[in-house]
């Protein structure tokens, strides 16, 4: 794809009287706050937790005057602005507080630190900006903005923002949990997603440029295999040594690949860009999605950039208790697969799978953490037609894909609450850029892509909530 970024930004004049240079400022001073937490609490510091939320309450009077605050389970965050007609569903804006650490050792490779929240060469700097204090803030502005400007909401907005998104997403479960005890349904949910405009060239469309609206999110798995052994001197080996069980039993998971499925997100993907697509053999496939649908996905799975859409995915990831001499057996050893379950399979389904690759009996699995996948949020409702509009209007020259996360999110844990929980972020970063910096050393956002991203998020309140 040649074009940057902001040559698919329209509409940029829109609320002119937007205050740019201060939204900028206050995603700035987010950024400043560490809000690094840990599956392990003890670790977390959650005073800076409370410093963000101070900040939120001092830099949006309106919110505050208009909205309810609440902070539920640890330090997750949910706003009220209630609105005047009870006959329509909420809608829930959401993001998370939280972000990951620096890796040990990287900090002298970040232009600028990662916790500055520098503004230079026409980006806002550091850890958060791309994931999510963005999304975080810029639901705050658009609010505030709709709220300072004399506006009425005819239907009730929550903005949640959970605080251990990236550990244990407990926070996001404790706002799920606490509308669920009041009997609260939504009409939709707007989470993370996508958040990148690339090439639709693995889709057989290099002519096209597509953004995605995740419906869905992958399973999560971590299975440990353990092996048990006295260890011993290397030159008497019968029965072969704790690491060669393992290894074996590696490799027979590795070797018994899953099921390879087109989920009905994935159709959804491919019957909106079938217009669109040229190249062969997907051209042909795609006139009749449904009949082709194992062939479409079996053309996926030799893809590098499509197969996890389409199966469960098998990454061995960790190994421990080899041994530290090379004539000394190993005594127990553990070692880790992580597994990325598609549409149709499910923690059970896995562990039997598993089991049954297995051929040694000796070697015992279980899991350390595993939750099946989501629901597919429906795409034939007001919800998703009211997002991709929005979406639509600032970046009319993307075609809006529905389509799967392999990753996972909070957006889940509102499954209970709510059929149309979508993934579509509206802060866009260049393809490279969030590849490297989500997660990854010099994370930035485009202080052109913040506003940007504002105003989408403004126009959807405007057409959802007013």
């Amino acid at each position: 794809m040649t074009k940057k970024i902001t040559d698919f930004f329209a509409l940029e004049g829109n609320y002119p009287d937007l205050d740019a240079e201060g939204a900028v400022a206050r995603l700035s001073q987010a950024i400043q706050c560490r809000t690094i937490n840990y599956a392990d609490h003890s670790l977390t510091d959650y005073s800076t937790f409370d410093a963000l939320h101070a900040h939120m309450k001092a830099s949006y009077p309106h919110i505050m005057r208009a909205g309810v605050f609440e902070r539920l389970g640890h330090h997750a965050v949910l706003i009220t602005i209630p609105g005047s007609d009870e006959t329509l569903r909420p809608c829930l804006y959401m993001s998370h507080q939280d972000v990951v650490p620096v890796v040990e050792g990287t900090e002298q490779d970040w232009t600028y630190p990662a916790f500055s929240g520098a503004v230079a060469d026409g980006f806002i700097w550091g850890r958060g900006t791309l994931d999510i204090k963005n999304q975080v803030f810029g639901v705050l502005e658009a609010a505030e903005y709709l709220l300072a400007h004399g506006s009425s909401f005819r239907r009730t907005a929550y903005l949640a923002f959970g605080d251990d998104e990236e550990t244990l997403n407990t926070g996001a479960l404790a706002i799920s949990d606490h509308l669920k005890a009041q009997g609260v349904t939504l009409e939709f949910v707007l989470d993370e997603g996508g958040g990148k405009i690339e090439s639709g060239a693995a889709f057989g469309a290099p002519d096209l440029s597509i953004a995605q609206v995740d419906l869905m999110e992958k399973g999560y798995a971590d299975l440990e295999l353990t092996v048990r052994s006295i260890g011993g001197h290397s030159s008497r080996p019968y029965g072969g040594t704790s690491l060669a069980h393992l290894a074996c039993a590696i490799a027979d998971i590795v070797r018994s690949p899953f099921p390879v499925r087109l989920n009905p997100a994935m159709m959804g993907a491919f019957e909106t860009l079938a217009p669109y697509i040229t190249a062969e053999p997907l051209r042909t496939l795609t006139r009749d999605v449904r009949a082709n649908a194992d062939a479409i996905a079996a053309y996926c799975y030799q893809s590098s950039a499509l197969f996890p859409f389409v199966t469960t995915t098998i990454a061995p990831t960790v190994i421990q208790g080899s041994s530290r001499a090379c004539n000394v057996m190993p005594q127990d050893m553990q070692a880790v697969i992580n597994f990325r379950l598609a549409d149709g399979d499910t923690v059970e389904s896995v562990m039997a799978h598993c089991r049954a690759a297995v051929q040694d009996p000796t070697v015992e699995l279980r899991y350390q953490q595993a939750n099946d996948p989501s629901a597919t949020a429906r795409r034939n409702g007001y919800g998703y037609r009211t997002v991709v509009d929005s979406m639509q209007r600032y970046y009319p020259d993307v075609v809006f894909v529905p389509s799967m996360t392999v990753g996972a999110t909070d957006a889940h844990q509102y499954e209970q609450i709510c059929d149309t929980c979508l993934r579509c972020s509206p802060f866009m970063a260049e393809p490279e850029e969030a590849a490297s910096g989500v997660h990854g050393t010099n994370e930035r956002i485009l202080v052109r892509a913040y506003l940007q991203g504002i105003r989408v998020l403004i126009d959807l309140m405007e057409h959802a909530n007013l």
